[in-house]
């Protein structure tokens, strides 16, 4: 369950990362 929350909040963040890059 921790999992899919984290990977939830963390997904949004990675694709904001590749779009700065």
């Amino acid at each position: 369950m921790m999992m899919k929350k984290i990977e939830a909040i963390i997904k949004p963040f990675k694709l904001d990362d590749v779009r700065e890059a």
